[in-house]
């Protein structure tokens, strides 16, 4: 799993597309979903009526034939604006109306052993109203989703909605929700690891390999050691799978650690002990932080000066 990777069929893979243009959106999403067509599974849409459209067109010029798969229903449309407003609760998503709104959907797709694949753009919907919490929020629900149901998703998110500096925080955390990123030329890449001692190396590796890729040679010592301790501790005190996300802003060079291990109750952060490897990082970073993901973990991110 990584940068680059759609999910194959009949898996459980979560992948978000940051897309420059409906062009590029509909090359992603047409091969996600066309794939389930053609393996006898079913395609599901959650988006705005102008890309529904889209779709529909890019996937008939594959060869789908769009009415017969409507007609069998292995292939179901839901807007994405009147489909948040079932579920959304005072500015936040409430997961029993969630469950009815849509995972009633994936369930019932599923429920002939049919391979289900997603597209949706309910979290981008959601950001671009100013709402990334509550984006968040979904994008965790879509994972609980996923461990009790089997199908995959690809979400949409438009790249000028999240490109900016003031965004790299939450995009952060939105990457660390995924298992990989598709992304056209933009500045961030992640990918996830296993909870394996050798996956702390191969960390080291993909955030050193994609530095030189950038040409920011300045902090690569730095982010080095920084994603050593960072995958350290997913793999050591989290014992969890974990994802690396890189980003690029500005001047600065942000890496992001998702592990699934919650903060114990009542803490917010983590210590950064003297001659321990988080008070090494916090001496050499600009800022760093940690996020708790309430179920679905916590995420830790440092920035160092590119």
């Amino acid at each position: 799993m990584g940068t680059g990777s759609l999910p194959g069929s009949g898996s459980r893979e979560h992948v978000v597309c940051f897309y420059q243009d409906d062009a590029d959106l509909a090359g992603n999403a047409a091969g996600h979903l066309r794939g389930a067509l053609c393996d006898a599974g079913a395609a599901i849409v959650l988006a705005t009526p102008a890309h529904r459209r889209l779709l529909r067109e890019q996937l008939t010029a594959s060869g789908v034939d769009i009415a017969a798969s409507r007609a069998s229903g292995a292939y179901l449309e839901l807007d994405a604006d009147d489909t948040l407003r079932q579920f959304m609760a005072g500015g936040t998503p409430d997961p029993a109306r969630f469950d009815a709104a849509v995972a009633s959907v994936i369930r019932a797709a599923a429920g002939a052993g049919r391979p289900v694949r997603a597209y949706g753009e309910m979290v981008a919907r959601l950001w671009e109203a100013g709402l990334a919490g509550a984006a968040i929020e979904l994008e965790a629900m879509w994972n609980d989703l996923g461990r009790a149901q089997a199908f995959s998703l690809l979400c949409g998110y438009p790249l000028d909605s999240v490109a900016g500096p003031a965004q790299s925080h939450a995009l952060a955390q939105v990457c660390g929700l995924h298992a990989s990123v598709l992304e056209p030329a933009s500045p961030v890449h992640a990918c996830a690891f296993p909870a394996s001692p050798g996956s702390v190396t191969s960390a080291r590796h993909f955030v050193t390999r994609t530095l030189r890729e950038w040409r920011a040679q300045g902090p690569l010592a730095d982010a080095a050691l920084a994603v050593t301790e960072l995958a350290a501790n997913a793999v050591l005190h989290a014992r969890s799978d974990f994802t690396v996300t890189l980003l690029a802003t500005g001047d600065t060079v942000r890496i992001a650690v998702r592990d699934s291990a919650p903060l114990p109750p009542g803490q917010s952060s983590l210590p950064a002990r003297p001659l321990h490897g988080l008070d090494a990082m916090a001496a050499m970073a600009l800022r760093w932080g940690v996020e708790p993901l309430g179920a679905a973990g916590k995420l830790v991110w440092c920035e160092l000066a590119r």
